[in-house]
């Protein structure tokens, strides 16, 4: 029974052919001839053993055809997409090749011109930003400047005041005496630890010769009370008539203190 059923599938078989269905037949006469000769040595034990041995020696063909026609599949494909390409590549126009590779070759130089276009607006941008950002820094540097050169002047003008400096307000101009002497000594004034302090051309601090220290602010600007071209920026050192006056032609003269010089000397300079 197993012969039999043996042989007919490798007639069966779709990649047996004369060869292999002779070398089946032989074998499986062969395993019918051992089966036939071992049961009839022992008959129990050819009736026992001889069916399970034949249904191994089946597996085991089967399994091998099976493999052997997967390997037989996957070479005719492998073959048939290399004989796919051959046909390909055979059939190729070099003009088109040509064709194409020169396209790909503008296509890589309008990216690289798309490149250098973008990284020259780039920079082109960062420089504007750049420059805006320089001008922004330099007004600022300037409005702090002149802020804190608002706050010397504010501290100066105080100074000047206690030194019994005028605060007449111009009709014509709304200037006061303090602006003309900013003008000419600002640069003598400087703001160190939010302190006034007096400094020469150069920037050193003005030594006050009677004490051997940094001139005080007020005694500094004190002292151009007594001068023929400052001193009229002043009030009188004492009472009506003191310090110094500009007359109608222009000239400055320094007059007495008529509080502090006595009744009959001022009647002895009138009449002399």
């Amino acid at each position: 029974m197993n012969k039999r059923w043996f042989e007919q599938f490798i007639l069966q078989s779709p990649e047996g052919g004369s060869e292999g269905g002779g070398g089946a037949g032989a074998g499986g006469g062969a395993v019918a001839g051992a089966g036939a000769s071992q049961g009839a040595t022992d008959p129990a034990a050819g009736a026992g053993d001889g069916e399970g041995t034949g249904d191994d020696d089946l597996s085991r063909v089967k399994h091998t055809l099976d493999r052997e026609r997967e390997i037989n599949r996957a070479s005719q494909r492998r073959v048939g997409a290399l004989e796919a390409q051959i046909r390909e590549l055979s059939n190729t126009n070099p003009e088109a090749v040509r064709a194409a590779e020169a396209k790909a070759q503008q296509e890589q130089a309008r990216r690289e011109l798309i490149e250098q276009q973008a990284a020259l607006a780039q920079r082109e941008i960062e420089t504007k930003y750049s420059d805006q950002l320089v001008e922004a820094r330099a007004e600022l540097n300037a409005e702090r400047t002149a802020r804190q050169r608002e706050l010397v002047r504010q501290q100066a003008e105080k100074a000047f005041i206690g030194a019994k400096g005028s605060t007449v307000v111009s009709e014509i101009d709304r200037t006061t005496p303090f602006d003309e002497v900013w003008g000419r000594f600002g640069n003598h004034f400087l703001l160190e630890n939010d302190s006034l302090v007096v400094v020469d051309a150069n920037g050193n601090p003005e030594i006050d010769p009677d004490t051997g220290k940094r001139f005080e602010p007020v005694k500094w600007l004190g002292r151009l009370q007594g001068d023929t071209k400052w001193g009229r920026l002043f009030e009188p050192a004492m009472g009506t008539g003191g310090g110094a006056r500009s007359s109608r032609d222009g000239r400055v003269s320094n007059s007495k203190d008529l509080m502090a010089v006595p009744l009959s000397t001022a009647i002895a300079d009138v009449f002399s």
